[in-house]
């Protein structure tokens, strides 16, 4: 089979290629750091290293969730990365099934970027303020800086994803899949 089939949109193909290769290399770096956490969970320093140690106050709900839950969270990386790469193969192959999911994929990504836009002390800390005062004003500076970069990563990550799940759920690339499902 050809890199970039005749008769198909060679844009599609190469993104395809491209977030196949993407997603190839991270799935094999949540391998590593999956192995690695593994590794060092089976340890009894860790578990010592951890005893005494607390959670800040004011952590953001999702950092907490993700430090609570570690190991879910490096399976969930290990997944969503296998998944992206297998989707995108099945998309550069122009099977139904693969459109149907990358479209579902990117909707829900999509979604997620709206979620972080909208609220973006999810995953970034408040400022620290007391009252009307402020406690820490260079961490407050950086939090606003990160604030900001979240939310602009956040609206264009989300917008282009919104824009390739609208192409492959309803543009002109979804005659190129021709595969029917039972």
């Amino acid at each position: 089979m050809k890199l970039f089939p005749e008769g198909k949109s060679k844009t599609l193909s190469g993104f395809a290629l491209a977030s196949a290769a993407a997603a190839g290399a991270m799935t094999l770096l949540a391998v590593r750091d999956l192995l690695t956490l593994l590794d060092v969970f089976g340890t009894p320093a860790f578990y010592l290293a951890l005893a005494r140690s607390t959670l800040p106050l004011e952590m953001p709900p999702l950092a907490a969730f993700l430090v609570r839950n570690m190991r879910l969270a490096f399976v969930f990386s290990f997944f969503f990365w296998l998944s992206g790469l297998t989707l995108a193969l099945g998309v550069w192959r122009r099977k139904e099934w693969a459109r149907r999911g990358a479209a579902a994929m990117l909707y829900l990504l999509s979604a997620a970027a709206l979620l972080l836009l909208l609220f973006p002390w999810l995953a970034i800390p408040r400022p620290l303020m007391y009252g009307e005062v402020p406690i820490a004003p260079e961490f407050n500076t950086a939090v606003a800086a990160a604030a900001f970069f979240a939310r602009t990563a956040s609206f264009l990550g989300g917008s282009l994803c919104l824009w390739w799940a609208l192409a492959l759920d309803r543009g002109g690339v979804r005659k190129e899949f021709t595969e029917k499902l039972p």
